[in-house]
This record gives structure tokens, C-alpha cells and sequence, in this order.
């Protein structure tokens, strides 16, 4: 039984490099067969956003506001993407419809 254990966890420990890619695929194909799916949207960008994949983010950060743009949260991120990215005007139109 222990053995059993042990081979768990070295598959748990080998598999977590791979979840957040695999989640993003997930959510990727999700999105083709759902695109009005808002919190699908901010939850993919907020996944790319946190593997570096900024540009990729801020297009589905549009994508979600597009659906609803009242989404506050949304637009917070945008702008602090745009603030990383350089589009300092874009930021602070963020920023204004974040307040």
C-alpha cells in the first residue's frame, strides 16, 4: 500500500508543470464552443496573464468586457496589462472605466 502512495505522489509531482498548460488547452477549446462565456474569457486571460502570456491575456480581457463591459475587475487588469505593455493611454482609459 505505501508503494501505491509513493507512485501517486511521483505522478502528482511529475503531472503540475504540465496543469497550468493543460488547463489552458482546456479553456481554449471551451471558448470556441462558448465565446459568450464571460467568466470563461476573464478566467483564461487571468491564466495566461499568470504564465507570461500577457498579449494573449489582454485580447481575452477584451474579449470578456466585450460581452460585458461593466465588469470592473476586468478592466483593472487591462489596465495594468497596458500599463506593462507600454500603452499608457490605454491604461488610463482602463483605469477610468475600472472605477
Amino acid at each position: 500500500m505505501f508503494v501505491v502512495y509513493i507512485v501517486m505522489i511521483v505522478l502528482i509531482a511529475v503531472m503540475i508543470p504540465f496543469i497550468p498548460s493543460l488547463a489552458m488547452d482546456m479553456m481554449a477549446i471551451m471558448l470556441v464552443d462558448r465565446p459568450e462565456d464571460i467568466e470563461g474569457w476573464y478566467s483564461y486571460g487571468k491564466l495566461l496573464q499568470w504564465k507570461g502570456y500577457d498579449v494573449a491575456a489582454l485580447a481575452a480581457y477584451r474579449s470578456a468586457v466585450l460581452l460585458n463591459p461593466l465588469r470592473k475587475d476586468v478592466w483593472k487588469r487591462m489596465g495594468d496589462l497596458l500599463t506593462k505593455l507600454g500603452d499608457y493611454e490605454g491604461a488610463d482609459e482602463a483605469y477610468r472605466l475600472s472605477a
